[in-house]
């Protein structure tokens, strides 16, 4: 009963001074809506990040690729090394325990033809294995197959956009496609990918559109080089547990030390990637907090110095209201009440605030905000916690007045 009735007093009192009220609130409004600004765009950036992941082969993806090694001298077997080969696929896929897939890749430019329509474009060797790594499956027709892989087939896979280019609005699968002067027949047309992380001004996803997909056994068998030796660009593996990404990477580069006898590769998991942003984002998001933080500590200091000259014109007030028997408790509940209300009451409007600051950054950054219950939850939290620690003074101030002294006041 002694709380509640010190909250209606606090009510009654922040009602009868409504402009030195409004006063207390600016400060809190401001850091409450920085602070959901903040949490706001921390928490969409981290999202639109793991979306990205989901619709790319998702977190438990590892990226291998050449690396030079930047050293003068090398022993034999560094030197017979040609860095990152089709045979290395084979043994990271016989020997890796911590993987469950493995997705070589060889890419280089080729002259491409249809009719009439000729034009140099990038063209992948891939694996089968290249769909579920990447999450990507064909729309029409079908993927590469073993079959294709083991015969070194002349077959030949789309993305939407060459689709597009080279066959207008006709369905390619059946048809003769031209690749380096050897006829390729298209036997599926991919899903079209799409993400965007400024709005749809940009498809972050649109190179997978733009590639062509043959076998890469083919590819390297119509390079001239042997499939054991023949080069790639990089090579894709998919963990089994995202818990062991550390083993999974270390297994990785144990096997390719020993292929290669010279670390000329660079493994790298999309979970340290994920780690390190975050590592940097904390620093963004540590500055903009203590910005809204040091606007709540101003916003504080406010509403402790209104509190005490009210307590200055109140102290025959709160004299008489000992003086007839309120106890020092019920005085310092109503005064730290009337402090934390007020803080309630802007973090409140902070929040609406805070949300006006989140669209007007989205726009200006061209990335979307999401106000969730944690931001809400947080920004109430910081604001009921500032009115609560500079309320304290004041309303200890106000519970120790000597009512007699206090009467004697003018």
């Amino acid at each position: 009963m002694l709380i509640l009735e010190s909250i209606l007093d606090g009510i009654r009192d922040i009602k009868d001074h409504f402009g030195r009220t409004m006063l207390q609130l600016v400060g809190i409004i401001l850091g409450a809506g920085s602070i959901v600004a903040t949490f706001s765009l921390s928490v969409a950036g981290k999202e639109e990040s793991m979306r990205f992941y989901r619709m790319s082969g998702g977190i438990q993806k590892i990226f291998i690729s050449n690396k030079p090694t930047g050293k003068v001298t090398l022993d034999a077997k560094a030197l017979a090394s040609n860095g990152l080969t089709y045979a290395d696929a084979i043994a990271v896929r016989r020997h890796a325990k911590e993987t469950d897939l493995v997705s070589p890749v060889a890419n280089s430019d080729m002259s491409v033809r249809y009719g009439t329509i000729e034009k140099p474009r990038s063209v992948m060797g891939i694996t089968p294995a290249y769909s579920p790594m990447n999450d990507f499956r064909a729309e029409r027709g079908r993927f590469l197959t073993d079959g294709d892989l083991t015969t070194a087939a002349r077959v030949v896979v789309l993305g939407t956009d060459r689709a597009r280019e080279f066959f207008g609005s006709q369905n390619p699968v059946g048809k003769t496609l031209i690749i380096n002067g050897s006829g390729y027949q298209v036997v599926g047309v991919m899903e079209e990918k799409y993400f965007s992380f400024d709005g749809g001004k940009r498809n972050a996803l649109r190179w997978m559109n733009r590639q062509i997909y043959i076998p890469i056994t083919t590819y390297v068998s119509r390079r001239g080089e042997s499939l054991s030796q023949g080069k790639i660009s990089f090579m894709q593996a998919r963990m089994r547990d995202v818990k062991k990404h550390e083993e999974a990477v270390q297994e990785l580069e144990g096997i390719l030390q020993r292929e290669h006898g010279v670390r000329d590769f660079e493994v790298r998991s999309r979970i340290a990637n994920l780690k390190r942003n975050e590592a940097n984002n904390k620093m963004y998001d540590m500055t903009f907090m203590i910005c809204g933080i040091i606007s709540l500590l101003v916003g504080g200091i406010v509403v402790m110095n209104i509190q005490l000259a009210s307590f200055n014109e109140r102290v025959r007030e709160v004299g008489t209201r000992k003086a007839v028997g309120a106890s020092a408790a019920q005085i310092f509940f109503q005064f730290l009440s009337e402090s934390v209300l007020v803080s309630i009451f802007g973090g409140f409007l902070g929040l609406f605030v805070g949300k006006l600051f989140v669209e007007g950054i989205s726009m200006l950054i061209e990335s979307p905000a999401i106000i969730t219950p944690g931001t809400i939850i947080n920004a109430l939290v910081f604001a009921a916690g500032t009115g609560f620690i500079f309320g304290m003074y004041p309303a200890v101030r106000a519970s120790r007045l000597d009512p007699i002294e206090a009467l004697r006041a003018e």
